[in-house]
C-alpha cells in the first residue's frame, strides 16, 4: 500500500499554481527586464567615464647637512627614518602649488574642445586638429560653451550667446581675431591640412575657456594625497575624463613640487655662504689690520727677530685668547639671534648664523622646532586666513617658544659674560708671569697672539665654506618619484553594476506586477483551477467568446459553434446530476453584474427544451432584469404584478421562440424588491412552476451585490 507524503514542503498543487502563473505571466519579466536593459545601455552609453591616475613620491633622508653648519634635522626636522607628512600634503595641495602646475600647462587646460557627436558631446584633448591661445577673454565668456565650426582651410566661425544675444564672429586660422570680447588666435595642428579641412568642416565643436582660479580649484578638488601607513610614500590621485590629461597634471604638479623642495634647499645654502663671506670678510679686515701693524712695529723699532723665551706663556695665552675671541662671536650671535627674533622680520625664520650654536642641544632643537612652525603656518596661509584655529593655535606656539628661546639666549649671554671674566683673569695672572719679557718683544708676542688667533679663525670659516661649496653639489629633492604617472583606468561610474541596479528593478518590478495580477486580477480559467477553489462538484464549463453575451439563443443561431456543444455537455451532465429528483430546478447567480448568469439561464434553458422537456424561465432579478431584453419581450405583466395581486399565475407565462421553452418575466420594476421576494406568493409561485414543468430555471441578481 502507497502511503502519501502529507508533510512534503511543497506539493503538487503548489507546483501546478506556480507553472500557470507563470505561463500565464512570463512575457511580463522579458519585457521590463529587456526595456530596463535597454535604458542602462543608453543611460550608461551617456554617461562620462571618469578616469584616475597615479603616481607615487618617496621622502628620502639625505646627509648632506649632517655635521655641516645646518644640519639635517635642523631644516626639514628629518632624523628617523619614519616621519609625519602632513605637512607635505598640504604642501602638495596647496593653492601655489597648483596655481603654478595650471599656468605652465596654460596653453593645453585654459581652453576645452568638445566634438559634438548625435547622441552626446565627447571632450577631446590628444589629436584636436586645431589650438585656440586666448591672450585676454571677456569674464563673462568664462565658462561658457561656444560653438567652433571650421569653414575651410583658412577660415573658421566662432557663435556664442551673451546675455540673451547669440553672437557670430569669423575669423583667419592663424592670425588673431580681436573683439570687444575676446583676444585669440585659431592655430592649426599637424593633421589639418587641406585635404582633411573638408571632412573637419563637417564636425561641429565646442569650447569653453576656463578661468584660471577657477580652475587651480577645480584640479586641487580632484587631487587627492594620501600617505599610507608607516610609510614615507606619498600617493598623490587625479581623477578627470581624459586620461592623458589626468597623467599630464600629475606629471607637471610633481616636478613643481620637487623643484619648490629643490630650491629652498638652494636658498638655505646660499644664505648660508652668503653669511660666511661676511664673516670672511670681517675676519679678514681684522687680520690685515693686524699684520700691518706688527709689520709697523718692526719697521719702527728696527726688529729682524726675537727669540721665543716664553713659548709656554705665549702658548697658554694663544689659547685663553683664542677663547675669549670664540665667546666674544657667540655673545655677537646671541645678540644677533635675539634682535632676529624680536624684530621677526623673516617670516621663514631661517637664521643664517646658527652654526654658533651648533654645540648646544636645546638652542638647536628649539631654533628647529621654531622654524619647523613658521614653516608649518606658512604653509596653512597659502589655502587658509588668519583666523584659522589651527593657524591661531600654531601662533601661540611660536610665540611661547621665542619667549623660552629669549629667556635662554639671556641666561647664556650672562653665562658667557661670567667665562670671559674668568679667561681675563687668567689671561691677567699670565700677563703679570711675562712682565719681566722685555716691552719690545713683549708688545711683538701680543701682536703676534692676535694674529693667530684670527689666522685660526679665518681657516675655519674658509673650511666651513669649502664644505658648504662642496654639499651644494649634492643637493637632492627630499621627495623622489618612485612610481611616475600612470593611467589606473576608469574608476566611476560603475557602468555594470549600473546596468545591474537597472535589470535588478526591471525584475523586481515585473515580479510586484505578477504578484499584483495574482493578488488582484486574477481569475479562474480552466476547470482544473476552479476545482482546486472549491469543494463543490463541478459539472460543466462554458468557455468565454466575445460578442455573444447580447445574443440571446446562442445555441438557435450557432448550433454548431464551440459554445453550443459546451451548453449541450451541460444539459446531459445536469440530467444526470438532478436524475431522480423530483424538484428538477436550476437557479443561476453570480458574484457581480455583467457575468453572464442571464445568457446562461436562456441558452441552458433552451438547450433543455430542445430535448423535449418543458422548461420556464422565471426572471427575478427584479432590479435589473435582462430575460426581457435579451428575449425582445413585453415585461407589462410578471412577477412583481402577481406579487400585489393584479395577475393570476396563467397569465404571467408567456412562451419564447423555443419550442417548450417559457419565460415569467419580472414584470414593472418595483421600488422594494427585495421586500417582495419574501412574500408568500413567491413560494405559490415557485410551486406552481414546479407542478406545471419539467425544468424551472431561475435567474437572479448578483449575490455580492444586492441582498
Amino acid at each position: 500500500m502507497e502511503i502519501k507524503n502529507t508533510n512534503s514542503i511543497i506539493s503538487s498543487n503548489d507546483i501546478k499554481l506556480i507553472w500557470r502563473i507563470f505561463i500565464k505571466n512570463w512575457y511580463i519579466p522579458i519585457i521590463l527586464v529587456t526595456f530596463f536593459y535597454l535604458a542602462a545601455y543608453f543611460y550608461t552609453y551617456k554617461l562620462t567615464n571618469v578616469y584616475q591616475a597615479s603616481v607615487e613620491l618617496l621622502k628620502v633622508n639625505d646627509n648632506f647637512y649632517k655635521d655641516n653648519l645646518v644640519s639635517d634635522e635642523g631644516y626639514y626636522g628629518v632624523k628617523n627614518s619614519y616621519v609625519d607628512n602632513s605637512n607635505e600634503i598640504r604642501i602638495v595641495k596647496s593653492y601655489d602649488i597648483m596655481k603654478e602646475t595650471v599656468m605652465k600647462l596654460k596653453d593645453k587646460v585654459e581652453v576645452s574642445y568638445y566634438l559634438v557627436g548625435r547622441v552626446r558631446t565627447t571632450e577631446q584633448f590628444n589629436g584636436i586638429p586645431f589650438t585656440i591661445s586666448v591672450n585676454s577673454i571677456n569674464p563673462r565668456l568664462n565658462e561658457k560653451i561656444m560653438n567652433f565650426k571650421i569653414i575651410d582651410y583658412n577660415n573658421y566661425e566662432l557663435s556664442y550667446t551673451l546675455n540673451g544675444t547669440e553672437f557670430k564672429k569669423n575669423g583667419k586660422i592663424g592670425e588673431a581675431l580681436v573683439d570687444i570680447d575676446f583676444n585669440l588666435t585659431v592655430n592649426r595642428e599637424g593633421n589639418f591640412n587641406r585635404n582633411a579641412a573638408k571632412e573637419l568642416s563637417k564636425l561641429d565643436y565646442q569650447i569653453i575657456v576656463h578661468d584660471l582660479d577657477g580652475l587651480v580649484h577645480t584640479f586641487q578638488n580632484a587631487l587627492q594625497v594620501v600617505n599610507p601607513d608607516y610609510t614615507n610614500v606619498l600617493v598623490l590621485t587625479f581623477e578627470d575624463i581624459l586620461p592623458s590629461r589626468a597623467v599630464l597634471i600629475l606629471d607637471t604638479l610633481s616636478k613643481v613640487y620637487l623643484n619648490k623642495s629643490l630650491n629652498a634647499r638652494f636658498e638655505l645654502n646660499e644664505r648660508t655662504v652668503s653669511y660666511i663671506d661676511k664673516q670672511l670678510t670681517e675676519v679678514s679686515s681684522s687680520l690685515n689690520n693686524i699684520e700691518d701693524t706688527m709689520q709697523l712695529y718692526k719697521q719702527n723699532n728696527n726688529i729682524l727677530d726675537l727669540g721665543w723665551e716664553q713659548d709656554d706663556f705665549f702658548k697658554k695665552l694663544a689659547l685663553f685668547d683664542g677663547q675669549k675671541t670664540s665667546l666674544n662671536l657667540k655673545i655677537d650671535a646671541i645678540n644677533d639671534l635675539e634682535k632676529y627674533i624680536i624684530e621677526d622680520k623673516d617670516p621663514e625664520f631661517l637664521p643664517p648664523n646658527i652654526y654658533l650654536a651648533n654645540d648646544d642641544d636645546f638652542m638647536s632643537k628649539s631654533v628647529n622646532e621654531l622654524y619647523k612652525l613658521q614653516i608649518g603656518i606658512n604653509e596653512q596661509l597659502s589655502f587658509s586666513k588668519e583666523i584659522n584655529p589651527h593657524v591661531q593655535e600654531d601662533r601661540e606656539k611660536v610665540k611661547r617658544l621665542k619667549q623660552n628661546i629669549l629667556v635662554y639666549l639671556n641666561n647664556t649671554r650672562k653665562a658667557t659674560h661670567k667665562i670671559i671674566e674668568n679667561i681675563d683673569s687668567e689671561i691677567s695672572n699670565y700677563v703679570s708671569h711675562i712682565k719681566n719679557i722685555p716691552p719690545q718683544q713683549r708688545d711683538l708676542l701680543n701682536i703676534q697672539r692676535k694674529v693667530s688667533v684670527n689666522e685660526a679663525l679665518y681657516n675655519f670659516l674658509l673650511q666651513r665654506k669649502a664644505n658648504i661649496k662642496i654639499g651644494k653639489a649634492s643637493i637632492v629633492p627630499e621627495m623622489k618619484v618612485i612610481d611616475s604617472p600612470r593611467n589606473l583606468g576608469v574608476i566611476k561610474p560603475d557602468k555594470n553594476k549600473i546596468q545591474s541596479i537597472f535589470l535588478l528593478i526591471g525584475f523586481a518590478l515585473s515580479v510586484v506586477i505578477i504578484l499584483i495580477r495574482v493578488l488582484f486580477f486574477t481569475t479562474i480559467q480552466t476547470v482544473e483551477e476552479l476545482k482546486e477553489k472549491t469543494f463543490l462538484p463541478i459539472i460543466g464549463d462554458l468557455p468565454f467568446q466575445k460578442g455573444v453575451s447580447n445574443k440571446g439563443f446562442i445555441v438557435e443561431e450557432s448550433p454548431s459553434s464551440y459554445i453550443s456543444e459546451a451548453f449541450r455537455a451541460l444539459r446531459t451532465n445536469l440530467q444526470y446530476v438532478i436524475l431522480n429528483s423530483n424538484k428538477k430546478t436550476i437557479l443561476v447567480t453570480s458574484n457581480s453584474p455583467g457575468e453572464g448568469k442571464t445568457f446562461t439561464t436562456i441558452n441552458i434553458g433552451a438547450i433543455i427544451a430542445k430535448s423535449g422537456k418543458k422548461v420556464v424561465m422565471l426572471e427575478l432579478d427584479l432590479h435589473k432584469p435582462r430575460i426581457q431584453k435579451a428575449l425582445d419581450m413585453n415585461a407589462d405583466i410578471g412577477i412583481s404584478t402577481f406579487m400585489v395581486g393584479q395577475n393570476t399565475l396563467e397569465e404571467l407565462v408567456k412562451p419564447t421562440q423555443v419550442t417548450n421553452l417559457y419565460a415569467i418575466l419580472s414584470g414593472p420594476i418595483p421600488p422594494n424588491p427585495s421586500d417582495l421576494v419574501l412574500s408568500e406568493k413567491l413560494r405559490e409561485l415557485m410551486e406552481y412552476v414546479k407542478a406545471n414543468f419539467d425544468y424551472v430555471l431561475i435567474d437572479t441578481p448578483p449575490v455580492g451585490m444586492l441582498a
